[in-house]
Parts: C-alpha cells; sequence; structure tokens
C-alpha cells in the first residue's frame, strides 16, 4: 500500500441520531478528487490495490467505509440501511470534503456504489463529472436480488483466519477475478472482524440484511436516473456476471448515456461479478480511461 495512505472520518446523521463514517485516502491532497464506494458487504479497504496507483497519476483518491461496514459505526436501526440512507451520507462526505462546485469530481462504484452513485449523478448540478461502474447497471435481476439474500440471511463464524480465507475464497473465489495468492490473504485481513468472543466474522453487520429483506438494495428501478444521466461512463461488466446481464448492458446502450455516445463498455474476461480491481490491466484500463476522457475544466 502506498505511503501516501492515510485515514479520515466525519459524522452523518440518521433516524437514530449521528454515526462515524471513516474513510481511506491517497495522493495529494490538491488532486482532481476521486471518490470509491464499495458494494453491499465490501468496504473501503477493497481499492487498496488501484488506489495507488491513480493516486500516482496525481488523484486525491477518497474510499469510505459506508456505514456498518469495516472501520464505520454500524446503524442502531438497521432500516437505515438503505439507498436514501447512503445518499445522505455521501452529501455529508461531499461537505466534509468542502466539494460544493458542479461536476468537480469523479466517481468509481462497484455494484451498490455504482447504484448510489447513479442517484448522486443524475442530480441537477451534481458534482460528479465522470463515472465508472463496476459491474452493475440500473436494474438487478430478481434470481440475484434473491441470492443476496440467501448470503445475507447465514449467520457466519470463523475461529481462524485460514478458515475465514478459506471460505472467502469459496464464496467471492467463484466470481471476482482474477485475484491472486497474496491478494486472497490481504483480502481475507481487511474483510474481518473479531467478536467479542474472539470469534472472527465479516467486517459488516448482519443486521444489513434486515432492511435488505424489506427494501432490499438494488431492487429499485433506477432507469430514469441512467435516462437522466449526461456525463461520461465507463462501465465494466465480468464476462460471466449475472448481475449485469448482456440484455440490460444492451439497454444501457440504447437509452441515456449510450444514447449520447458518452458510454464506454469494457469486457473483463475470466470475472463474474465483480471484477476485483486488483488485477494490473484492469487498473490500467481505467486508468487509461480516465486520461483519455479529459474532466471538465
Amino acid at each position: 500500500m502506498s505511503a501516501a495512505f492515510r485515514e479520515g472520518s466525519f459524522t452523518t446523521l440518521n433516524s437514530t441520531g449521528a454515526g462515524r463514517i471513516v474513510y481511506s485516502e491517497w495522493g495529494p491532497p490538491d488532486g482532481r478528487v476521486l471518490i470509491c464506494v464499495h458494494g453491499l458487504t465490501g468496504n473501503g479497504r477493497d481499492f487498496d490495490y488501484i488506489a495507488p496507483a491513480l493516486a500516482a497519476d496525481g488523484y486525491r483518491v477518497i474510499a469510505p467505509d459506508m456505514p456498518g461496514r469495516g472501520r464505520s459505526d454500524f446503524c442502531t436501526n438497521p432500516q437505515d440501511y438503505t439507498h436514501a440512507q447512503y445518499v445522505r451520507d455521501i452529501q455529508a462526505l461531499f461537505a466534509h470534503l468542502d466539494i460544493t462546485a458542479a461536476r468537480s469530481v469523479d466517481w468509481l462504484g462497484v455494484s451498490m456504489g455504482g447504484l448510489i452513485g447513479l442517484h448522486l449523478a443524475s442530480a441537477p448540478d451534481t458534482p460528479i463529472a465522470r463515472m465508472i461502474l463496476n459491474d452493475i447497471g440500473p436494474v438487478v435481476p430478481q434470481d440475484a436480488l434473491n441470492f443476496i439474500s440467501l448470503v445475507l440471511s447465514q449467520t457466519y463464524r470463523f475461529a481462524t483466519m485460514a478458515e475465514f480465507e478459506t471460505r472467502l475464497r469459496a464464496t467471492r473465489g467463484l466470481s471476482w477475478g482474477p485475484v491472486t495468492d497474496d491478494q486472497w490473504a490481504y483480502m481475507a485481513q481487511t474483510s474481518v472482524r473479531r467478536l467479542p468472543d474472539g470469534i472472527l466474522t465479516y467486517a459488516y453487520d448482519p443486521a444489513i440484511r434486515d432492511a435488505f429483506a424489506t427494501n432490499p438494495v438494488g431492487a429499485a428501478d433506477l432507469w430514469a436516473h441512467w435516462d437522466a444521466l449526461d456525463i461520461k461512463v465507463l462501465t465494466l461488466r465480468g464476462e460471466n456476471s449475472v448481475l449485469l446481464t448482456p440484455a440490460i448492458l444492451d439497454d444501457m446502450g440504447r437509452r441515456g448515456p449510450g444514447a449520447k455516445s458518452l458510454l464506454d463498455v469494457e469486457i473483463i474476461a475470466g470475472a463474474g461479478h465483480v471484477p476485483s480491481l486488483m488485477a494490473p490491466d484492469q487498473i490500467d484500463l481505467i486508468r487509461q480511461w480516465l486520461g483519455a476522457s479529459p474532466a471538465p475544466a
């Protein structure tokens, strides 16, 4: 990890009061801001491989742990794990970073992070100028939502890090790709938390499943948000993804940024949901796209 790595935090409001959100930061403090937001059960450390490379290009990379994940506070009310709350949390992050100008930052969203980005980027005078969506579109197939709900419904307890890493490989390993042995070990270290009884589990609040059962993240139809976008978008699709299907991707190409010649698409061979953003070719692809798609002045 880059020596430029540092941590920050800010306070956000939810239905029961205030919560602390922690974020990772890389790169020059005066660099162009790139907000990186993880998937449903991930955290900001998922960007630990790509962020230093982007920081070397001059970006100030900010990767928050959304509420209930990683280093951030868990929500007292599980029903706060919703898109509406996440949008408010990112707006609080913008305020904390003093981001006020329209189209002044870029966005990299993985799955859930992409959905949050669609909400924000379609708003009038949005701060988001360019957006990268990692294996997500304006809708999520019901079969995929059902599978995610099943995964969230399970209780996970591990006696050792070896057991935890084995489970991580057996689940994420089915679709994340490619990931090296060293990266699996690193991901295990940044995706685990220790319970009071010493048992290990995933670094997310299991109560996320309560909100997902009644108001699943990804269940909303966001085509209206997609149609409203008039910014450059890069969409990555894992070749074997069941969340971003070929049919959804085709519709994206006919609507919104696709209809305005603002959409670029890259298919990541050998990956499902989601491309890891840890492989050198994936990192280079994003670096090159950002460099070839100049940010608004």
